[in-house]
């Protein structure tokens, strides 16, 4: 395989600088990154790429050398080619670039760390750029692989490190929907404090929003004994009946939280009795 000018063999990769873009060839793999360590046995590259496959594969790895391998280093980089502003404008001319406004500055980061212009102009003239444009999007989770939120997963932990961050007596205001048929799962949602209408607006705007048929309040009555001990009403004026709110109502609520975590313990009370020194509805 006859190599491009841009790459120089190595003959003894102890020599190599730190900071390098070095690829390995050999052992039926086609490995590129940054060098990052230099080890008896190998290479620790980061933002290490499969070029056989056109993928991302790591943030670091140790490149375990075989007798057989080749390893090559990149002579130019950006920081010193006369191709870096034609290499950079094609990466900047990407239309994923030009929507990921955000994501602008560390696409360029990651394209100048391992890869160098002459091996993006080599890419482009072969149209070989889906080399380039799908590790940038596996390493940064945009474009075809931005990474998807389990929605299930997230509400429960978010509602989670709410219970757990109380302490001395504080409450929270909750939402919730608890089902009535037994095979769909029950959903929580809190911000603290804040009045149920409040916590209703910020709650519709979430990825993980859903239609709260019940409110009230959780509070911490033991945090240092396991398990933790809580005290649960039901009694939201704007998802309920407020101080009138029944027991019963309440223990709903407690045994939808017991399934969800039962780490816990939950005590139901009537009415309103577990708010806090803080006004909430």
């Amino acid at each position: 395989m006859e190599m491009p000018a841009y790459l120089q063999k190595v003959d003894d990769y102890r020599t190599l600088a730190v900071g390098s873009v070095v690829r390995r060839l050999g052992s039926g793999k086609d490995q590129q990154g940054r060098l990052l360590e230099i080890r008896d046995n190998g290479l620790v590259l980061g933002n290490v790429i499969d070029l056989s496959a056109g993928a991302f594969v790591a943030d670091a790895g140790l490149l375990t050398l075989q007798p057989e391998d080749a390893v090559y280093v990149h002579s130019t980089s950006f920081a010193t080619s006369s191709k870096t502003p034609e290499a950079r404008k094609l990466i900047q001319d990407w239309a994923l670039f030009r929507s990921e406004t955000q994501q602008q500055k560390a696409i360029l980061e990651f394209v100048e760390s391992v890869y160098s212009p002459e091996q993006i102009l080599d890419f482009a003239s072969s149209d070989q750029m889906k080399n380039v444009f799908v590790p940038v999007q596996q390493k940064l989770k945009i474009g075809r692989f931005v990474e998807k939120i389990n929605v299930r997963k997230e509400r429960i932990e978010r509602f989670r490190q709410m219970i757990e961050a109380l302490h001395d007596g504080k409450h929270l205001t909750y939402l919730a929907f608890i089902p009535r048929e037994s095979v769909a799962e029950p959903m929580f949602y809190s911000i603290g404090t804040k009045p149920h209408r409040e916590t209703l607006a910020k709650l519709e705007r979430e990825e993980i929003a859903f239609r709260p048929n019940h409110g009230g309040h959780i509070k911490i009555v033991s945090a240092t004994n396991e398990p933790r001990k809580y005290i649960v009403d039901a009694g939201s004026n704007e998802f309920g009946v407020g101080v009138r709110t029944h027991l019963s109502t309440a223990e709903m609520i407690t045994d939808a939280l017991a399934k969800l975590f039962p780490e816990y313990e939950f005590r139901p009370v009537p009415g309103r009795d577990a708010y806090g020194v803080e006004q909430s509805y």
